[in-house]
This record gives C-alpha cells, sequence and structure tokens, in this order.
C-alpha cells in the first residue's frame, strides 16, 4: 500500500548532513563530520563571476580548500587550495598533465583569495595515483583517486574554528546561520584542535555542488567497535534541524549518514528504529517520510550504509540514532588511506545530497 501523505514533501537546495564512517579496513579510524550543501548562489554566495569561470573549465573536478594536515603529499600545517584536473588517457605523459593543472589553478587562485582573504601561493603539483579507497566505497572518485592531477596552493595554517567561520561569514547568510541545525554542530565541533574543515566546488554543468565540511578524525578506534553513536563522536547531546526548514515537509534535506566497511563482511546492522524500502521506478525507496528512523541502503557484505531520516520531528537523540553491527572480535586492521580521506568525505557527502534528489522522485511517483 502507497501510504498517502497530509502534506506533500519538499525538497530545497540547501540541505545538512551529518556523516559518520567507520573504516575497519583500510584506515581503522573512525571520521565524524558535518556537512553544509547547496547548488544555489543564494544559499553560498561565491561570485557568480567565479561560479562561472569554474564551470566553464571542462576539464576542472572539484577546487578543494582545507586546512587537513598534510592535504597532499610535501605540504604540512599550512592551508591548502587545490584544483583538481582530471586527467585523460591518451592527453601526454606527466609533464603535460603539470602543465594543464598548472594552467587551470593559475586561472582561478587569485578570485579564490580573494573572495575568502586568503592570500596562497602556487606549491606544487601532485598527481594521484591511488585509488584503493574510492575501489573499497563504490565512490567514482569524482574529487581526487586514480587520474585526477591537482595544483596545490598553499597559506600559512589557520585553525578550523577561525579557518571555519572566516570562510562561512562570507560565504553563508546571517538569516542561514542564524537558524541553528547542524550549522550549530559545525560550529561546536570546529572548536576542537584536532578538527580540520574543508570548503569544495565540484562543477557539474550548468550548477556547482558548494559544500562546507567540519571533521573529526578518532583514529585507531574502528576495528574496536560493534555501535555507531553518532552523538558520541559529533560532541553533541542531541541532533536538531535547521529552522529553515519549518516553512514546509523537507523530510530528506536533514539526514544523518553512516558509512561502515566491515572487517566481517557477513555483519549486518540494526537500530531501534528502521524504515522499510519500497521499490518505485525500478529503484530503492523510503516507504515512509513522515516518521523518523533509518532506511539501510545496504546492511551486509562490503559495505554497510545507512540514513536516519528526522521524519516531521525536528529532534533526534542517542536512543534514535544508535546503530549495532557486527561481532566482538576483529582482526587487525593494517594500511593507512591517509590524504584520500578527505576525498572520500567529500565524496560521499555528494552521493548522499544527489541520492535525496532520486528518493523525493521515487516517493513522489504515485
Amino acid at each position: 500500500m502507497i501510504p498517502a501523505f497530509a502534506e506533500e514533501p519538499r525538497f530545497a537546495t540547501f540541505h545538512e548532513t551529518a556523516t559518520i564512517f567507520v573504516d575497519q579496513k583500510l584506515s581503522n579510524n573512525v571520521t565524524a563530520s558535518v556537512s553544509l550543501q547547496t547548488t544555489s548562489l543564494h544559499e553560498f554566495q561565491i561570485p557568480p563571476a567565479l561560479d562561472e569561470k569554474i564551470r566553464n573549465m571542462t576539464d576542472v573536478v572539484a577546487v578543494v580548500i582545507t586546512n587537513e594536515n598534510q592535504c597532499v603529499l610535501g605540504v604540512q600545517d599550512q592551508i591548502c587550495i587545490m584544483i583538481n584536473v582530471k586527467r585523460m588517457e591518451g592527453e601526454g605523459g606527466i609533464k603535460a598533465a603539470q602543465e594543464k593543472a598548472r594552467l587551470a589553478g593559475d586561472a582561478v587562485i587569485e578570485d579564490v583569495n580573494s573572495f575568502f582573504g586568503f592570500d596562497a601561493e602556487f606549491h606544487s603539483v601532485f598527481i594521484h595515483y591511488d585509488d584503493k579507497t574510492n575501489q573499497a566505497l563504490g565512490t567514482a572518485g569524482q574529487v581526487s583517486g586514480r587520474g585526477t592531477v591537482s595544483a596545490v596552493y598553499t597559506a600559512p595554517y589557520q585553525s578550523t574554528d577561525f579557518m571555519f567561520n572566516r570562510i562561512s561569514a562570507p560565504l553563508i547568510p546571517s538569516q542561514i546561520r542564524n537558524l541553528g541545525g547542524f550549522y550549530d554542530v559545525a560550529q561546536t565541533l570546529s572548536k576542537d584542535d584536532s578538527s580540520t574543515v574543508t570548503f569544495t566546488i565540484i562543477p557539474q554543468g550548468p550548477i556547482s555542488i558548494m559544500q562546507l565540511k567540519v571533521s573529526e578524525k578518532y583514529p585507531n578506534e574502528a576495528k574496536s567497535i560493534t555501535q555507531v553513536d553518532p552523538l558520541k563522536y559529533l560532541k553533541v547531546n542531541q541532533l536538531k534541524k535547521s529552522d529553515y526548514y519549518k516553512v514546509g515537509f523537507f523530510p530528506l534535506n536533514s539526514i544523518v549518514h553512516v558509512v561502515i566497511l566491515p572487517s566481517d563482511e557477513s555483519a549486518e546492522a540494526t537500530a531501534n528504529n528502521m524504515i522499510e524500502g519500497t521499490i518505485r521506478n525500478n529503484q530503492t525507496v523510503p516507504s515512509d517520510l513522515e516518521t523518523g528512523g533509518w532506511f539501510f541502503e545496504s546492511n551486509s557484505g562490503k559495505k554497510i550504509e545507512a540514513m536516519y531520516l528526522f521524519g516531521k520531528e525536528f529532534t533526534a537523540d542517542g536512543s534514535d540514532l544508535k546503530i549495532t553491527f557486527g561481532k566482538e572480535t576483529f582482526p587487525i586492521v593494517s594500511g593507512n588511506i591517509g590524504v584520500q580521506e578527505i576525498a572520500i568525505l567529500i565524496g560521499i557527502g555528494a552521493a548522499a545530497a544527489g541520492a535525496v534528489v532520486f528518493y523525493l522522485r521515487g516517493m513522489k511517483s504515485k
């Protein structure tokens, strides 16, 4: 039976996502992040001329600003601005790829510096060869990974708290910042000394996906856990949606996204409140958007992935958000994905944002 909604679900261009990434296979890290994302230049106010310039440069796949330590090899304790260019087979050797990336970077770095008040200077060109994390997650590697070349510009290091406010003040209108929600969680997380901040522009034809993300890494914790408590890693007692969404029913604009790469591929996850899936237009979508709970996109094998939907509620607490999975013991995990983590978190957030559009379309096709 297809549910009838008392109020039609709507989707806004601005949305907020809290992500917990539990990696028992590659890095043994748990990473928590809060991202604010939009495709609207009214909600993230980068200069239209800069947006148009980036979108018109067909080789550019992303512009990334971050204080992540060692954003690429050879850069430490500095801010990075990376202009990432796709390297296509048959386009020439390493020197040609480096020259193409440098030209793209030089074309936009002055505009980026001017808007955000940075003074970043050219550091190097970095060619990405490692794609193992994109393969493990099944992501496209649109920000990094094999075939991507970064023109890297650096500036003196800034703390996450300072840098988050420096970026968000000119970028996000005060009307949105003052409405709370996940923005407040991101600001709280940014005050921790070990947190990092990343702003990304991903051109997508006639639009750009813009994402501001604060992340906190918990090293060497993943293999020992059998329960994911998002509030613990986000360092808050409760999650509250932004009041931006009080003008209507926006069930897919505020989500908690958990991605687990389990060491035991037979592991399955469970939660107190789970939303069943239903097939519509040949895709699986949540059967109910009005009731809060976890919708599992995959729940066994190489990846466990779930999204918490608030339904008609505006808050969620620990009993709502905890996910239990796996067994009591796990084998030793080795390896470190290093600089790939920042790109993976960007990719996860962008993928989640794209997914909700399809879910909403599926729910509206009755």
